[in-house]
């Protein structure tokens, strides 16, 4: 048990909370709350996107709000990589950002419409 809690914890501080990028930033308080707001963001887009697929009366409407936090993440990654635009990213960091945050927005538009 206790290996899989050794496990469990690595997991969470290397992939979720993602210690070392906020470390290397200036505004740590900040990038942790981003942090967060980023990954409630993707959980609740993928949780929504589920319910889409059972609840099919409604499926456009839950995958155009699944589709708004998508994007949502997608800024708060921008925020994240930029270090809230204090620092330039490189494009090749850049580039699933700049591509998949405008299109999850275009995407969720044309769900709701």
């Amino acid at each position: 048990m206790s290996k899989f809690h050794d496990e469990l914890k690595k997991i969470v501080d290397d992939g979720i909370l993602e210690k070392d990028l906020i470390e290397e930033s200036s505004h740590k308080t900040l990038e942790e709350i981003l942090l967060w707001i980023r990954n409630i963001a993707v959980l609740a887009a993928v949780i929504l996107f589920l319910v889409s697929l059972i609840i099919h009366e409604q499926g456009h409407l839950w995958k155009g709000i699944a589709y708004f936090c998508g994007a949502g993440a997608y800024v708060a990654e921008l925020l994240l990589l930029t270090e809230c635009f204090t620092k330039k990213a490189s494009h090749n960091e850049m580039f699933m950002v700049y591509c998949f945050g405008p299109l999850y927005i275009l995407l969720g538009l044309s769900y709701l419409l």
